[in-house]
C-alpha cells in the first residue's frame, strides 16, 4: 500500500510540474508533454515500477530466508562441535586413566604424603 501511495505521488509529480519564479513572485504550472500525448505510457510505466518493487521485495524475502537457514545451520554445527569436543575429552581422560602405570600411582601417592 505504501508503494502505491508513493507511485501515485510520483505520478502526480510527473503529470504536473510547478515552476516558481522568485523574481516575478509568480507560480506557473506546466504539464508534462508525455502525459498529453499518451496516458497509456504513464500507466504502463507505473505498472512496471510496481512490478519491479514487488520483485525487489520477493528477492529480499528470499535472501532473508536463506540467511536464516544459514544461521540455523551454523548453530547446529556449533552444537555438534561442542558435543564432539566433550565426548573426545571424556574419551581422552578415560584412556589416560587406563594407560597409567600402577607404579606411577604409588610413586605419586608416596610423594604427596611428604
Amino acid at each position: 500500500m505504501k508503494y502505491l501511495v508513493f507511485l501515485f505521488l510520483n505520478f502526480l509529480m510527473i503529470i504536473c510540474f510547478v515552476n516558481a519564479d522568485i523574481a516575478t513572485n509568480s507560480i506557473s504550472r506546466r504539464t508534462n508533454a508525455v502525459s498529453k500525448n499518451n496516458p497509456n505510457n504513464i500507466i504502463d510505466s507505473l505498472r512496471r515500477q510496481i512490478e519491479n518493487k514487488e520483485k525487489e521485495l520477493e528477492r529480499a524475502e528470499r535472501m532473508n530466508k536463506n540467511f536464516e537457514k544459514m544461521i540455523e545451520l551454523v548453530n547446529i554445527l556449533g552444537q555438534v562441535d561442542t558435543f564432539l569436543t566433550d565426548r573426545t575429552r571424556a574419551l581422552v581422560k578415560k584412556l589416560a586413566v587406563l594407560t597409567e602405570d600402577s607404579d606411577d600411582i604409588i610413586v605419586a601417592k608416596a610423594t604427596n604424603k611428604n
